[in-house]
């Protein structure tokens, strides 16, 4: 069963949790470190829309690159 898409309102704490693989993605969009420190305690509250924009990411090229990641890790796993 396809995973439900992200979206700009989800919370990147929840994203990352939910799909580890896109933890990848942040950082090569230019996102710091998520998981420790400071970054760590705001991806709790911050949405990926405003993590796009606090990092002057394209929010549709995030969003395509996010669920691109999940779906290819849910064919790897299908197969």
């Amino acid at each position: 069963m396809p995973a439900e898409p992200i979206t700009p309102h989800m919370r990147v704490a929840e994203v990352i949790r939910k799909h580890p693989e896109t933890y990848e993605v942040f950082r090569k969009h230019g996102c710091p470190d998520m998981r420790h420190g400071i970054y760590a305690i705001s991806a709790k509250f911050m949405k990926v829309r405003w993590a796009a924009k606090a990092h002057k990411i394209s929010e549709d090229a995030l969003l395509r690159d996010l669920n691109a990641a999940v779906a290819e890790q849910e064919k790897a796993a299908a197969i």
